[in-house]
């Protein structure tokens, strides 16, 4: 499996702990309303937010999407939450266990709210995201991870939810992580995907069953086909751009296997593969970072040889 350091400095991560900022919004994320009390918090570019969060405000109370990957980002949404709203804040739902999702849980729960996410989210939280520092990992780092704030409730295959009268439904689909959940509100026809979906934007697959993500965003289009889709990273996105996006990762796994098919391996099918995606895809974000990698370990995947996070008993 390919290994690197400090993986998500480029999306603009930097687990440092401690960073010293005001929560101003407009320093991590631009907010866009796409329902009656549903907001979208899209990362800004090379912001400290890392990705995209957002929030539902019911009858009685408000349900979060994500934390981003820096509790000073966690804070401004809270701020601009409170000034939406004076109701509650009752849940946090983490799409999957990666740290630029979870690292503000601990900014909510303060506030009174619980932390819920798949099982798999509670067991690999303060143990994976270890993984993304690399070999040198540095004892505030680790701190870092070990200090993230856990699900407190936890579930297999999903759960409904009611703000009032307004149903949240969280399912659980297969494909980034292996702990995967959305978060639809049916009312307004949203659905909040985590990364199970990357609006023209190349994923990280370094957990990812890509076979399993291709059926997953299948099912986004059939089941939700008027939907507005919030991804976990880039912009807003509706049908037209989950194809595309499932397009990607067909057109990945079928141009491994053509040149697996023409004998090219190593190096040879890297520059292979990588020219035949540019393309098509050379100018979606994080194509320069991550094409090389989503090759490599494709690669893996189709070899039965990649190194996936071992699920809860």
């Amino acid at each position: 499996m390919l290994r690197w350091r400090n993986l998500w400095l480029l999306l603009g991560l930097a687990m440092s702990g401690g960073l010293a900022r005001a929560a101003d919004a407009g320093a991590f994320f631009s907010l866009h309303q796409i329902g009656k009390g549903i907001w979208a918090a899209i990362a800004l570019p090379g912001s400290h937010a890392g990705s995209n969060a957002g929030f539902i405000i019911g009858d009685d109370g408000v349900l979060v999407v994500d934390s981003f990957e820096d509790p000073a980002a966690a804070q401004a949404l809270l701020k601009v939450i409170r000034e939406k709203t004076p109701l509650p804040l009752r849940y946090v739902v983490n799409t999957h266990y990666h740290l630029d999702h979870v690292a503000g849980n601990g900014v909510f729960q303060a506030a009174g709210a619980v932390i819920l996410a798949q099982r798999n989210v509670r067991a690999w939280e303060r143990t994976e995201n270890l993984k993304f520092f690399g070999d040198k990992i540095t004892p505030a780092q680790r701190k870092t991870v070990q200090s993230f704030v856990l699900p407190s409730v936890v579930y297999r295959h999903g759960m409904e939810l009611y703000l009032g009268q307004r149903k949240v439904v969280v399912r659980v689909l297969p494909g980034h992580t292996g702990g995967d959940s959305i978060v639809v509100v049916p009312d307004a026809d949203v659905v909040f995907t985590g990364d199970l979906f990357w609006n023209h934007s190349l994923p990280n697959l370094i957990d990812a069953d890509t076979s399993a993500q291709i059926r997953s965003n299948a099912v986004f289009g059939h089941d939700y086909p008027a939907a507005t889709f919030v991804p976990g990273h880039g912009q807003i996105g509706h049908a037209a751009d989950v194809a595309a996006f499932r397009g990607y990762l067909l057109a990945l796994r079928q141009a491994i296997t053509t040149a697996q098919g023409q004998g090219e391996r190593g190096a040879l099918l890297q520059r292979s593969v990588l020219n035949r995606l540019k393309d098509s895809y050379g100018s979606w974000n994080y194509f320069d970072y991550f094409a090389g990698r989503n090759i490599a370990q494709t690669v893996a995947e189709l070899a039965g040889s990649k190194r996936l996070p071992l699920p809860s008993p």
